[in-house]
């Protein structure tokens, strides 16, 4: 929560807000945090009673603060700042003021952890510190004697603590070590091809990317992101969906680590004045992983980007992809058509891909003919013929579809309808008796019918073809291990309107709490909302006579469809994930 000292002990204001050595100096008056909270009116005091109680019935290791956030009486934002009013000290939303990098680096990540504080900025000799607990000062000795700065604390909340611990720029002393080793050598950056090929293939340049990439792999990063900035290389990894800072070391060992990787990806190493792409085969750990390898020239060097493909990774079943209980009888059978077209929908990243294949994966059988063609062919599937495309030998999804119904296909993938030649022979195929998987870029299931119109198909076409269109979104999974229960808080039902109105009888939201097994984040893996909508014969007849897409929504919810929103309410309510990650990924209508 916001300050430790959130529980039901005495609590020192400061005489004055000058920064010191160590410690905010103790002024002469002492009050209780219950008595803080009632005077600056965050909470009554028959709230104040119920909660000591509370507490007092329970573990008297849970703070005075986190029971009053747990009973719904107060939030840690306000809990925080009425303690910042009481110290006189600076409360900071860390939400909205983003922590200097190079006044984090000042404090080692094992000790930001460990004292619950994040270095905010850096004023000349001083630095302002946010802390959990501004009054624990033996902290504040053990922050003082690290930096050797005065240190001017701040009050920040125990969420936000946990959230600015995942953006740390921390340098693990393993690494460390490998990076003084490279600096050692040379300066790569003032050195020639032939210098700079001789040193990237020495053991420290080496182990410093194999440690790069085994790291994100452990950490179950989709991307890793190696980006030159002025003064600095910073390393991002992408676990869930969010970026997350992982080192930012001294930018002398940039060149070098760039280079080590466009060798392992079979690129010239020599070329940086133009985009580049290649690939990696990896193996960590008994597994096999296919890097893909982009670089383009930025200002300050080279940035590289490498996607991580676990090669098992998306074989999962449909029930593990997010798909609900309720719902998944309406799946099966629409993937079980004989003939017909079947579109996911969505943003790049919403994870159409790992649903294609795990319909591929259900469809495959002895009995059936599956052809692919991709874009590229991200995961090996055995016994489905997937086919790579192939611009400048001529081989693109058009002239692949048509190839594809000289195979005597009986299910064909394509990995996204791009334009007007590729879905009308989209539409030849389902109509002359195949089943057709592909993607399509649309916001919601009804306006993928408008898209193919807009491309320039017959709505009478499109009507005859499309058997169903599933949109989807991908969301993070709350952390089982410490996730936390929670009234719904009255702006998150406001927002969603009609949806959480129609819900009869007590809800309870979840929310994210962060611990050793999801890393702090409070989240750990991802799941998908879907939206379902199969095409019947009155849906037909919309499409028939162009009908907006708002008629087709609400014909398809009239035959059972429910929107992104509404699956998504379902999972908050579910524990699944929380209430801010469905409407940060869906836009919740009245």
């Amino acid at each position: 929560m916001a300050a430790r000292a959130m529980d039901d002990k005495l609590v020192e204001a400061p005489a004055a807000e000058e920064p010191s050595r160590g410690r905010p100096a103790a002024g002469p008056r002492r009050r209780r945090l219950g008595e803080i909270l009632v005077q600056a009116g965050v909470v009554s005091l028959e709230q104040l009673a119920e909660a000591l109680g509370e507490q007092k019935r329970g573990s008297r290791h849970r703070g005075l603060g986190q029971v009053l956030v747990d009973l719904g009486f107060a939030t840690e934002r306000g809990i925080g700042e009425a303690l910042a009013l009481q110290l006189g000290l600076d409360y900071v939303d860390l939400r909205e003021v983003i922590p200097d990098e190079a006044a984090m680096l000042l404090l080692p990540e094992h000790l930001a952890r460990r004292l619950q504080a994040i270095p905010i900025r850096q004023d000349g000799d001083t630095v302002t510190v946010g802390m959990v607990d501004p009054l624990d000062v033996l902290a504040l000795d053990d922050i003082h004697r690290r930096m050797g700065r005065l240190i001017r604390p701040a009050v920040i909340t125990r969420e936000d603590f946990q959230r600015a611990l995942t953006q740390y720029p921390a340098l693990d002393e393993s690494v460390e070590h490998v990076i003084t080793e490279i600096k050692a050598k040379a300066r790569p950056d003032e050195m020639g091809v032939d210098q700079l090929r001789a040193l990237v293939d020495e053991a420290p340049v080496v182990r410093l990317v194999n440690m790069i990439i085994l790291q994100a792999i452990r950490q179950r990063a989709s991307d890793i992101h190696i980006e030159p900035q002025e003064q600095r290389m910073r390393v991002r990894y992408r676990i869930d969906g969010a970026l997350y800072n992982v080192m930012t070391p001294a930018r002398e060992i940039h060149a070098a680590v760039v280079s080590r990787i466009k060798i392992m990806a079979e690129v010239d190493i020599a070329e940086r004045r133009v985009p580049q792409d290649g690939r990696i085969a990896y193996r960590a750990e008994g597994r096999e992983y296919d890097l893909r390898v982009s670089t383009i020239p930025t200002v300050f060097g080279e940035k590289v980007v490498m996607r991580i493909l676990d090669k098992s990774a998306t074989l999962v079943g449909l029930e593990r992809v997010g798909i609900l209980a309720s719902d998944l009888p309406r799946f099966e059978t629409l993937i079980n058509k004989p003939h017909g077209i079947i579109l996911l929908t969505g943003p790049t990243g919403s994870g159409k891909s790992t649903t294609l294949y795990s319909i591929l994966n259900r469809l495959n059988s002895t009995e059936s003919n599956i052809i692919t063609v991709e874009d590229p062919v991200e995961y090996q599937l055995p016994g489905i013929n997937q086919v790579q495309v192939n611009p400048k030998a001529g081989l693109t999804f058009a002239t692949g579809l048509r190839s594809f119904l000289r195979q005597d296909p009986d299910i064909i993938m394509v990995g996204e309808v791009r334009d007007e030649e590729t879905a009308r022979i989209t539409i030849h195929a389902a109509l002359t008796g195949h089943l057709v998987l592909s993607t399509l870029h649309t916001n919601d299931a009804p306006g993928a019918v408008a898209r193919l119109v807009d491309m320039g198909i017959e709505p009478f076409l499109v009507a005859s073809s499309i058997v169903g269109v599933v949109a989807q979104r991908l969301v993070r999974v709350l952390c089982d291990r410490c996730k936390q229960s929670l009234g719904p808080p009255a702006d998150l039902l406001e927002r969603f309107g009609a949806i959480a109105a129609a819900q009869s009888g007590p809800m309870t939201f979840y929310r994210p709490q962060g611990c050793e097994y999801c890393d702090n984040i409070g989240y750990r893996g991802r799941t998908g909302l879907f939206e379902i909508m199969v095409v019947d014969d009155a849906l037909r007849s919309f499409v028939t006579k162009q009908a907006p897409v708002a008629e087709i929504r609400q014909a398809a919810l009239r035959a059972g469809m429910r929107t992104l929103a509404h699956d998504g309410f379902a999972k908050v309510l579910l524990g699944i994930t929380s209430a801010e990650e469905v409407l940060r990924a869906v836009y919740v209508e009245d």
